[in-house]
């Protein structure tokens, strides 16, 4: 009985024996296969530089040339670079510094191209700040500087104060709502200045030289009033200087030119001369 037992526990431990060399050199094999497939890798993609950076598209809608060229080098991108060895992440941040650039999009394109896709704030507006202009977008996002290349021909916001940042910031935020309401109108392309007063009500000049006074709230049916009106001072030919005041309610005043004849309020039901403004 013990001479079995023996020959049984020598028969184990020989298969264990076996089993272990083969696992060892299991092991042997696939850690020889990875590390020199991590080298022909580290090799063939790396150091062959069969992956090289050849191109830079950038796509993004009203982007110009220049603003392009501005973009490569803020991303500090440089061609016949290894396209592995690219930190997409930090390329997206440094193109992120920029203000004007509102989300962007990084990633490779096999087998030579970086594409970005990107997405630029648009000017809704220019206010003064410290006797310097500066572009905002519609929530009042300070873009930069405005320039002969940019900002120009976008109405401006005065009158908000720069000595005192929370004042200047409260009516900033009061210009840009009229001025939301008021792009949407017929003024849309005449406004030329947003002006914010003192006793916080808005007054707009246009670029053709006229000057409205809006007052407080209910601008939506102060653009309507204003429209009528001027649509019935064209039909009846009044001269008047460029000043109408809409801050009252359900009313609108006009400074009618020295010697001009003034309709009574209700002129349309009454009859009138039709040479009285000749």
């Amino acid at each position: 009985m013990p001479l079995r037992k023996n020959k049984k526990n020598k028969g184990n431990f020989a298969k264990y024996f076996i089993n272990s060399a083969y696992a060892f050199a299991a092991v042997l094999i696939i850690s020889a296969s990875g590390y020199f497939g991590y080298k022909a890798y580290d090799y063939f993609f790396f150091n062959k530089k069969v992956f090289i950076l050849k191109k830079i598209d950038i796509i993004g809608k009203g982007i110009t040339y220049r603003e392009k060229n501005k973009i490569i080098g803020q991303s500090e991108l440089i061609k016949k670079e290894n396209l592995i060895k690219i930190n997409l992440k930090k390329v997206s941040r440094l193109i992120a510094s920029d203000r004007w650039v509102k989300n962007v999009t990084v990633y490779r394109q096999y087998p030579d191209k970086i594409v970005i896709v990107l997405k630029k704030r648009k000017i809704f507006a220019m206010t003064v700040y410290k006797n310097n202009l500066y572009c905002i977008s519609r929530k009042g996002y300070v873009i930069g500087r405005a320039d002969y290349l940019s900002g120009y021909g976008y109405p401006v916001i005065t009158g908000l104060n720069d000595d005192n940042p929370g004042v200047y910031f409260k009516k900033l935020k009061k210009a840009l709502f009229f001025l939301k309401i008021a792009k949407q109108s017929f003024l849309s392309s005449l406004i030329g200045e947003v002006h914010v007063e003192e006793d916080n009500g808005i007054a707009l000049y246009t670029n053709k030289g006229l000057y409205v006074k809006f007052g407080i709230g209910n601008y939506k049916n102060k653009l309507k009033t204003l429209k009528k009106l001027l649509y019935e001072i064209n039909i009846i030919h009044i001269k008047y200087k460029p000043y109408i005041n809409l801050e009252y309610k359900n009313e609108a005043v006009i400074k009618v030119n020295k010697g001009s004849r003034v309709l009574p309020a209700n002129y349309k039901s009454v009859y009138i001369p039709p040479d009285i403004f000749k």
